[in-house]
Parts: structure tokens; C-alpha cells; sequence
């Protein structure tokens, strides 16, 4: 789950982490968090439940390193946005891979197996509420640089507008489960309208 170039290549650690999470992604997506044990991860990853242990603590562990990898993600758009040189262009530009990846199916299901588990384990929902804390304040300076010299808004409004940016990403991503309406192309120029009258107005 880690891009590496040729010329840092990922170590064996490194390699057969992100061997156990693929297999885990497999495995939640398939059976749910509760329904894949350990060792049907470990069959899928084609290793022993005891080298899997070596890796990651418990199930848990494993969808703190899920959460962890969506986040560096995360953070490595909201960074290239906030340093493009017309930001606003930039954010209508990303729409369009950010709506692919939103309206993934298999994406879709492991980020909803995650959700649901953070609604029955406080440690899972404490994991994923720190990694959007930390997210949130790029999002507010993405918000800050998009707006460029039009006039200063409250902190509050700022991020309540970005809030509904992500918010559109996510229901779109949760209506491509169920609507048989859905046209991609239409949907993204929507989309783009709709950013750039978030962030304008």
C-alpha cells in the first residue's frame, strides 16, 4: 500500500507489512472486521498467524496502519493544493481522481468497515478522530489559500466549508452504493460548480 520509487526501495519489514494489510483489506471487505479472523488474513497473506503477530498487534493495530496510510494520502494532496499556484484550479482539477477513488466500490466497503467498527470500539473512533484533527488544520489552510484576497471569514465558516467539500466526496461515494443515476462525468461537473461556489461565496 506504500508507492516507492526504484530508487528508495521499501525494506522486507515495510514489504510484508503492506503484504498483511492487503490481505487484511481482502479479508474486511469479504467477511467484515469481526467475520476475518487472523488467521484467515494470515491465509490470505500467505504467511503464519505467528509472522502476522510479528507485524501487527491485534486487528486493531491493523486498522490503525489503514488509517494511518489514508491519512499520509491525504495530507500529500492537501499539501500539493495549498502550494499550487492557483489553488482554487487546482482543488477543481483534483475533483476529479478524488471522485474516482470516492466512488470506488472496494474502497467504499473497507472505509465503512472501518466507520462501523469506530461506532463499537473507542479506541478505533479516537484513531480516526486524531487523524482528521491533524487533517482539518490543512484543510483550513487549503480553505485560507483557495480564497485567496476575497474577504476574510470566520474560523468556524472556513472550516464548516470545508467540511461540506468532503462531505460531497463522501455522499457521492455512498449514493454510487445505490443510485442508478449516477453519471460520472455529470456528477463531476456538478461537483467542480459546486466547490468553486463553496469556496468563492
Amino acid at each position: 500500500m506504500t508507492n516507492n520509487t526504484q530508487a528508495n526501495p521499501p525494506c522486507k519489514t515495510e514489504v510484508r507489512r503492506n503484504q498483511v494489510l492487503c490481505a487484511a483489506a481482502q479479508c474486511f471487505r469479504q467477511s467484515g472486521f469481526h467475520g476475518a479472523s487472523m488467521a484467515n488474513i494470515a491465509r490470505a497473506a500467505g504467511m503464519s498467524v505467528g509472522h502476522i503477530y510479528h507485524y501487527f498487534e491485534n486487528k486493531e493495530a491493523i486498522i490503525g496502519a489503514f488509517v494511518t496510510f489514508e491519512q499520509d494520502k491525504n495530507r500529500l494532496i492537501l499539501q500539493s493544493l495549498i502550494d499550487a499556484d492557483n489553488t482554487i484550479q487546482a482543488m477543481l482539477d483534483h475533483a476529479a481522481s478524488g471522485l474516482d477513488e470516492s466512488m470506488d466500490a472496494k474502497n467504499i466497503s473497507l472505509q465503512l468497515e472501518i466507520l462501523t467498527e469506530a461506532t463499537r470500539n473507542p479506541n478505533i473512533a479516537a484513531i480516526l478522530q486524531e487523524s482528521d484533527r491533524e487533517l482539518c488544520v490543512l484543510s483550513y489552510q487549503l480553505m485560507l489559500k483557495a480564497r485567496g484576497s476575497l474577504k476574510p471569514l470566520p474560523v468556524a465558516m472556513m472550516n464548516a466549508r470545508a467540511e461540506a467539500i468532503i462531505a460531497l466526496f463522501q455522499g457521492f461515494g455512498l449514493r454510487s452504493l445505490v443510485s442508478q443515476r449516477l453519471e460520472r462525468d455529470e456528477v463531476l461537473t456538478v461537483l467542480r460548480q459546486t466547490i468553486q461556489h463553496i469556496v468563492e461565496h
